[in-house]
């Protein structure tokens, strides 16, 4: 511990890495937050990571000793993935199930399109091999696995020169036996580096989610083990006291060390971040239903956020391979600040999916960007100056602006319409998604607070409440690091799952045993007893393939109804005639932060001033627009639209049928004219 006087300055560090940036955001202890960006480094993003905290502690005046708390949001297992440069990877399965991963399930990417491909499975045909074995559905064992049969399989797996062999056998979720018998046994005969058993990675039933999961993590777990025991060793280097915690899936923490070898656990860990802030902010603001909306370069990540908690789901997917894992239930959609405006054969004006990234970016950043993109119209329309992160970023309107007389001339539009029009497609596409993410689950949207964040979020939050008729639109005090933000006040957690068997005639027979061994195994997992425990259920209609996953209620009757109400909502009716049947216990492990306070403004005796105007094409007319600096609007201050709002991360735009009230806590509140 430190023994030097107790003046010294108490920071909580979270490192957030994007595709473009990586974030980095301070937090003091009475609650006041400072940014740091630097870009990221793809090739060993934990050099951006240390750059930026020693970057950040400078700007500060801090040491790394005075750091409390550090957590790190990482994207390598989803880079991992996509950009498929992984472990090379074998499976040994029962005799007869070899094709699993190639099957997958009947659900086809386009229904009538007979030139989609699926993506090619992560364990290509000739690293598979089978044994013979078989499990029942109930968990007998119909065939014993002989020991025999391991040994002369070994010289066979070796040859393979494996990174990673995971072992997926039938029905294993209901009895492991087989599984950690030939786990042990491969390890004894060296037949791989590493051997998982599928098991120990999620023990559900499904065999291709279950496979897939296993392949997944294994597939970036030598990647992800490697990344986290160098970063834990730098953060130790530069004279970091505090241990490391890593965002997963979940909108949880766990440590490196688990992240090592559940290392699939972290593939949405970028994403979750910004969601659990939005849900933070959600319970502070005292909003019942909102939509956390957070738009980067390429994509914006959409979730839904009740009573300030998050949709969560167990049935996720990367890159259209599933993932038996609990995440927090996020719709991602290709549109972004980079996405680019094209026309399809029909000459209709389309935006998106294709990104035009980093580099070479929208043709404004003057890189040798060549197609237009929504930045581009965002400048043209005055929306954006040509000074960007506080000046040390121009950007070049005369380029967009000649390109965009071009492409609105092949569209027969002037250069301001063809911008608005860019604007509208993306916003299309935008509000489709926020549809998808409360309509389809039964929430009328009109009820809905739009929580609008990530670098362009606060550009089009604006037009998105406008086209939805939601409540408001809510901007957070520093938009362009939510996600960094986010991450410093989420749990750590772990979480639990086991198959059991239960409709009305058992009832819960056998789930208070069932519970006590998820217990059992948090507690070791964590290596304490002090934690808080949620229990709860995956049911179904019998007969029905999907479930859904509601609290436990420990009377069948309550549980009953709570199943009811829940289908009711996402699917729209309740079947009073069919069973119900539990199928799995969950147990969620958390382990809470204290609270820190949000910083709280001063209120200035007099309004904001503009710094500047601008004109600013707005509905078909160049109009002259007040620009304010976000810094300069005190407690209260309601200003009445059309006007720009600029700061480091980002720039806010209201329309002119819009208020923006600035909230005591520094949050934006766009609403309808005459409306608090």
């Amino acid at each position: 511990m430190h023994t030097h006087d107790n003046r010294r300055e108490e920071l909580q560090v979270a490192v957030d890495t994007g595709g473009t940036f990586t974030d980095i955001g301070v937090r003091r202890a009475d609650g006041s937050l400072s940014v740091w960006k630097v870009p990221s480094t793809p090739a060993a993003p934990d050099d951006a990571v240390i750059t930026g905290i020693t970057g950040a502690l400078e700007q500060q005046g801090g040491a790394a000793s005075d750091i409390t708390r550090l957590v790190h949001g990482t994207t390598v297992a989803t880079n991992t993935v996509l950009t498929r440069d992984g472990a090379r990877i074998g499976l040994l399965t029962t005799r007869g199930f070899r094709d699993v991963l190639a099957i997958g399930h009947q659900a086809r990417p386009a229904l009538y399109d007979n030139r989609v491909h699926r993506v090619p499975p992560l364990i290509p045909e000739e690293r598979i091999v089978e044994v013979d074995e078989r499990m029942s559905a109930s968990g007998e064992v119909l065939m014993p696995l002989q020991p025999g049969d391991l040994d002369a399989l070994a010289p066979q797996l070796r040859e393979l020169e494996l990174d990673t062999l995971v072992v997926s056998f039938l029905n294993a979720y209901r009895n492991d036996a087989h599984e950690q018998l030939a786990v042990a046994r491969l390890r004894e005969l060296g037949a791989a580096p590493l051997i998982t058993a599928a098991t120990d990675i999620t023990s559900e039933m499904r065999e291709y989610d279950r496979t897939s999961t296993a392949a997944v993590n294994a597939y970036v777990q030598p990647k992800m083990a490697g990344y986290m025991g160098r970063l834990v060793e730098s953060v130790t280097e530069i004279g970091v006291p505090s241990r490391l915690w890593v965002m997963q899936s979940s909108g949880g923490l766990l440590n490196p060390a688990i992240a090592s070898t559940h290392s699939a656990r972290t593939v949405l860990s970028g994403l979750a971040g910004g969601v659990v802030g939005a849900a933070n902010w959600a319970r502070h603001l005292g909003l019942d239903k909102v939509v956390s909306f957070d738009i980067g370069g390429t994509s914006t990540d959409i979730a839904l956020i009740r009573a300030g908690e998050p949709d969560e789901t167990t049935a996720g997917e990367i890159d259209s391979m599933p993932l038996r894992l609990p995440s927090v239930d996020v719709h991602t959609i290709g549109a972004g600040g980079g996405s680019i405006a094209w026309r399809d054969s029909g000459g209709g004006l389309r935006v998106g999916p294709h990104s035009a990234g980093a580099e070479p970016g929208p043709i404004a950043y003057g890189r040798g960007g060549v197609d237009l993109t929504v930045t581009d119209a965002h400048l043209v329309l005055g929306r954006l100056g040509t000074d960007l992160l506080g000046g040390r970023f121009t950007l070049d309107r005369e380029a967009a602006y000649s390109r965009m007389t071009e492409f609105g001339a092949e569209l027969g539009l002037g250069p301001e319409e063809c911008a608005e029009g860019i604007l509208r497609v993306i916003a299309a596409t935008m509000a489709r998604g926020i549809r998808r993410v409360s309509v389809e689950r039964g929430i009328d949207v009109r009820s809905c607070h739009l929580m609008a964040f990530g670098g362009a979020g606060p550009l089009h939050g604006a037009d998105l409440v406008h086209e939805l008729g939601m409540e408001s639109a809510v901007i957070p005090p520093l938009p362009g690091i939510a996600s960094a933000v986010g991450m410093l006040d989420a749990p750590v957690r772990h979480d639990f799952a086991a198959p059991v068997q239960a409709d009305a005639a058992t009832g819960f027979a056998g789930f208070e045993e069932a519970f006590q061994d998820l217990r059992e195994r948090a507690i070791e997992e964590m290596g304490t007893f002090d934690f808080g425990a949620a229990l709860l259920v995956d049911a179904r209609y019998t007969g029905q393939s999907y479930e859904l996953t509601v609290p436990w209620a420990a009377d069948w009757a309550a549980q009953r109804e709570a199943f009811d109400l829940a289908h009711e909502e996402r699917y729209g009716f309740r079947d009073p005639d069919a069973e119900m049947e539990i199928i799995v216990v969950r147990l969620v492990a958390t382990i809470g932060q204290p609270v820190v306070p949000q910083e709280q403004l001063g209120a200035a005796g007099t309004g904001a001033v503009p710094k500047h105007r601008r004109p600013v094409f707005i509905q078909g007319t160049w109009v002259d627009t007040p620009v304010y600096a976000r810094a300069d609007l005190p407690a209260g201050e309601v200003l009445t639209g059309p006007a720009i709002l600029d700061q480091f991360d980002t720039t806010t735009y209201i329309r002119p049928d819009q208020q923006c009230r600035c909230d005591e806590y520094g949050f934006l509140h766009l609403t309808r004219k005459g409306e608090s």
